[in-house]
């Protein structure tokens, strides 16, 4: 992907700061360790994803369309997303294959909870406050959150001014305490991008009364903390896409630090992450699912979750609880899906795996969502805007802000 391109959120921070597969050597040197992974996992959807656009991003026009083919043939069952491969549309060969892919059918239905009367936004993560009844998107380029009434009307969270934030990425309310987490980090995408080094990044506590950052803190290295999940006794799981690792804060403790809980590099881009009952902790990185547990004794592994008939899962955004299940957004591979599951902590085998939403014409990378009764509510084109050569582009003619879909789940649970 060229540096100056940032067409959606999850390939900007799996990708270009994790750096797998990325086209960095010359000739077929760059594809030696996606064919590599490729392989050994022959339907890694994400490995030979990711193929097809380094070799489109890099003009090798049949390499990406034999990528693609190889795509098609693993059993990939969603629409691409044209943008990925704009520099193969001329091409009937790639056409041919879009079309074949597009022919999946649409699975869901939706209703728009709300659209923002506010762009320049690039929104990233979801919450609710639900004191307040509002809907809660971070905002990337404001360095800010903003939240959306049912009428769409937008306001954001922190003073004008407060730079105290860099882009903000994942959050999660803390309704006992009133009380907002943000995770953000230096970012391109962000006004005055100068303000801040590479590799800062924090994890913030707001107060949802005042809107006013009470407490903020730093990992040990540069890096990009990126989701968070709260559990329930009040810790605060943080996924860092950079340095390949999650940590852990008790902010009750005499003096809160943020704790690795694994090696750096123990994951390739880790991004969602939550909470199962039992306190293990649910990791989505660009391989797969894995399994944390944060009460083990040192030094603590990961393992790796299954999935039926080896189904990949890796590559998604949010994941949210809904009681015993999670529902997660797929992003990283064609144009977006929602999915619904529990895990098995015992043998780390998905179960009750369902397809929730898919071919929805709103989908512009979606990211992530929230749970409120039993709906799950998010941002469904986060890429109504991108960022591209230093600027934000326009919005499409006619639109005013972003799409907020509202999910109705298929059966009863508990929501978070």
């Amino acid at each position: 992907m060229p540096p100056s391109t940032l067409p959606r959120a999850a390939l900007f921070l799996l990708l270009c700061f994790a750096g797998m597969g990325h086209a960095r050597r010359n000739g077929d040197d760059r594809y030696a360790e996606l064919d590599a992974l490729i392989a050994r996992e022959p339907v890694h959807i994400g490995a030979i994803h990711h193929a097809a656009r380094t070799a489109a991003n890099a003009g090798d026009g049949d390499r990406a369309v034999a990528y693609l083919r190889a795509l098609a043939d693993a059993g990939f069952d969603d629409a691409l997303e044209p943008a990925d491969f704009a520099s193969l549309a001329d091409r009937a060969d790639y056409r041919e294959i879009a079309r074949r892919l597009e022919a999946v059918s649409a699975v869901g239905t939706t209703t728009l909870h709300a659209e923002t009367q506010c762009l320049d936004v690039l929104p990233e993560g979801a919450a609710f406050d639900s004191a307040r009844d509002r809907f809660l998107m971070s905002s990337g380029r404001r360095r800010n959150v903003i939240a959306v009434a049912a009428d769409g009307h937008c306001s954001e969270l922190l003073p004008s001014g407060d730079d105290t934030l860099l882009a903000v990425l994942g959050m999660d309310v803390d309704a006992t305490r009133d009380a907002l987490w943000v995770a953000s980090g230096a970012a391109p995408f962000m006004r005055d991008p100068g303000s801040a080094t590479q590799g800062e990044t924090y994890l913030s506590r707001i107060d949802l009364a005042s809107g006013r950052v009470v407490a903020s803190f730093a990992p040990p290295a540069p890096g990009l903390l990126n989701d968070l999940d709260l559990l329930p006794d009040g810790r605060i799981a943080v996924t860092d896409s950079i340095a390949g690792t999650v940590y852990l804060l008790d902010p009750s403790a005499a003096s809160p630090v943020l704790h690795a809980l694994l090696p750096t590099g123990s994951f390739e881009g880790p991004n969602g992450i939550v909470a199962l009952p039992d306190g293990q902790l649910v990791v989505t990185d660009f391989h797969a699912l894995w399994l944390v547990d944060p009460s083990a004794p040192a030094p603590m592994r990961k393992r790796r979750i299954t999935t039926p008939g080896g189904r990949y899962l890796g590559g998604m955004d949010g994941l949210t609880r809904d009681g015993e299940h999670i529902v997660a957004i797929q992003n990283l591979v064609g144009r977006g899906r929602v999915w619904r599951f529990r895990i098995d902590p015992t043998s780390a085998h998905v179960e009750d795996l369902q397809l929730l939403l898919r071919q929805h014409p709103d989908l512009r990378n979606p990211t992530t969502g929230v749970m409120v009764g039993r709906r799950f509510l998010f941002v469904a084109d986060p890429n109504l805007q991108v960022f591209a050569n230093g600027k934000i582009s326009e919005a499409p003619q006619g639109r005013h802000g972003h799409r907020i879909l509202s999910l109705p789940l298929p059966q009863a649970g508990f929501g978070r």
